[in-house]
């Protein structure tokens, strides 16, 4: 059995570090498989240390022919027998390159953006030419079966995002006292670029609603969290001096894993990385019913709220900053629910079985 996994890897080790190690983990069972995509120098390093071939291409527009043309040339003079898909602009591309090829191609879904509707979806996930649909989740698989009729809903497969709490277990806590934060102070942190779907306004807003004789401090972090929009809601917060707009930080795992609480209060979350790297680290999570992401915690590792209410957040928050045993136990569960339910190991395994499966039919 011959993989090639082709998809997109310019960008932190963070960003896609579950996804190269899957590929890496599935290398290390045995799986003669091989990446093409493009690599930022780190990703390429861990691919590398790893014995993974790799082959350096990537399409430039959303149908790039000479790259479809070069992808057909790799896949039939490699003879793989199976091309595992993460990206759209590649899903895209490589439908066109596989139209005659005898191959078995598998893509990726970590969202709920694809609908039966769009017309744009039948040249990517939608497309016959897919012999499966992995799901990251199972709000995610759910949805995806909605997508599609008849037989061809067999096709959605439900493999969770396996995370390991050993990756990070070399970072340093941030210290927040270099932001002035007194150390006896709770610091809530929230990790998410200002889009719609992310609903950082209520997080925000939910420092309106504190009640609670700990100081409390929130630090937001992603791109663009310091636009107007955000600020005004800044500077109308009772704890306004106490809300830190971080932006952009390549430190993300340390700063949430110095802070004593993880809060996501999304629209709508397919599963939740930022989620999972605070379960790895053992934060105690709040989080808005917005999706797969509920299906990370329980009740004794997080508190789940309704979606754009900032009272209930804000009551969550005050409730765990007062207290210390709550937060501590929540956080120990947490973290074991990542190393028993959504461990990389089990994601690996169950990948693996699909390609066997996949080469049996």
């Amino acid at each position: 059995m011959k993989v090639i996994s082709i998809g997109a890897y310019k960008g932190s080790t963070n960003s896609y570090k579950a996804q190269f190690e899957l590929l890496i983990g599935l290398r290390k069972q045995g799986v003669d498989i091989t990446v093409m995509a493009n690599f930022s120098d780190e990703i390429l390093k861990c691919f590398k240390d790893a014995n993974v071939p790799v082959i350096h291409d990537f399409p430039e527009t959303k149908v790039d022919l000479e790259y479809v043309k070069r992808v057909k040339k790799v896949i039939s003079e490699n003879n793989f027998d199976i091309i595992h898909l993460f990206n759209g602009k590649v899903t895209r591309n490589v439908i066109l390159a596989t139209k005659e090829l005898n191959v078995k191609v598998i893509a990726y879904m970590g969202s709920v953006s694809l609908h039966w509707h769009d017309p744009s979806a039948y040249f990517t996930y939608l497309s016959s030419r897919n012999d499966k649909i992995i799901c990251n989740s199972n709000y995610v698989y759910n949805h995806v079966r909605k997508q599609l009729f008849g037989k061809r809903k067999q096709k959605a497969v439900r493999i969770f995002k396996g995370y390991d709490s050993g990756w990070f277990k070399n970072v340093i806590p941030f210290n927040y006292s270099s932001l002035g934060i007194d150390k006896n102070a709770i610091v809530v942190c929230m990790a998410a670029n200002y889009l719609k779907v992310k609903g950082v306004e209520f997080f925000i807003e939910s420092s309106y609603h504190i009640k609670s004789a700990k100081e409390i401090h929130y630090v937001m972090l992603g791109k663009d969290c310091d636009n107007p929009k955000i600020l005004k809601l800044v500077n109308n917060s009772p704890i306004k001096n106490n809300i830190h707009l971080l932006g952009h930080r390549t430190d993300v795992i340390s700063l949430i894993k110095g802070a004593d609480i993880y809060a996501q209060t999304s629209l709508k979350e397919g599963f939740g990385r930022a989620i999972s790297e605070a379960m790895c680290v053992g934060k105690p999570i709040i989080m808005t019913n917005a999706g797969g992401c509920t299906e990370l915690i329980d009740k004794n590792s997080g508190i789940v709220v309704p979606v754009k209410d900032s009272r209930a957040i804000g009551e969550a928050i005050s409730k765990l900053a007062a207290n210390e045993t709550l937060r501590k136990q929540m956080g120990i569960a947490a973290k074991e629910r990542i190393e028993t339910v959504y461990n990389i190991k089990k994601t690996i395994e169950e990948t693996k079985e699909l390609y066997n499966t996949l080469m049996l039919n």
